[in-house]
């Protein structure tokens, strides 16, 4: 009875395993993502701060993102406006997005803008659908600012397989 209980216990968890390879039980075991943080020479002690987060699901699911815009620093603690704009692709045979929640689909491509005045940070975050057959995708976003008559920027991007 106990080596039957054994080989069940190994063949059940085999198949979760393989399940979760597949991407059969709709979590996300890992993600792209990418952040990129400059100085701001003309502001010593601020920063902006670019970052780009895609979901590692297999192409037939849903499609999640999440990017931001950060002004960090002290001087001052707010910029007077922050932005973050992005750009997501998915490249592949007869590839387009649609089912988009955040941004604007066209073609094979999403993207969109969000920007907060007298604030540190501007995010969003969002989900899309591809059809046809991908192969890659890839993301960037923009970070800029204006604070004291400053302006910059910082761009942060990821590439994936589908």
């Amino acid at each position: 009875m106990k080596m039957k209980k054994k080989i069940v216990g190994t063949i059940g968890g085999l198949a979760m395993a393989g399940a979760m390879m597949l991407g059969g039980t709709g979590g996300t075991a890992f993600a792209f993502s990418d952040s990129v943080t400059d100085p701001i020479s003309q502001l010593s002690g601020n920063e902006i701060q670019s970052n780009i987060w895609m979901s590692a699901t297999a192409f037939y699911e849903t499609q999640r993102y999440q990017v931001s815009a950060k002004f960090l620093g002290y001087n001052p603690p707010n910029a007077d406006w922050i932005k973050t704009a992005w750009t997501l692709k998915a490249n592949g045979l007869g590839v387009s997005i649609g089912g988009v929640s955040g941004g604007t689909a066209s073609g094979n491509s999403l993207s969109g803008t969000w920007t907060n005045t007298n604030n540190w940070i501007s995010d969003y975050s969002g989900s899309y659908n591809i059809s046809g057959v991908p192969i890659s995708g890839s993301g960037s976003n923009t970070a800029s600012f204006l604070a004291k008559g400053v302006k910059q920027g910082a761009t942060a991007s990821i590439f994936r397989f589908y």
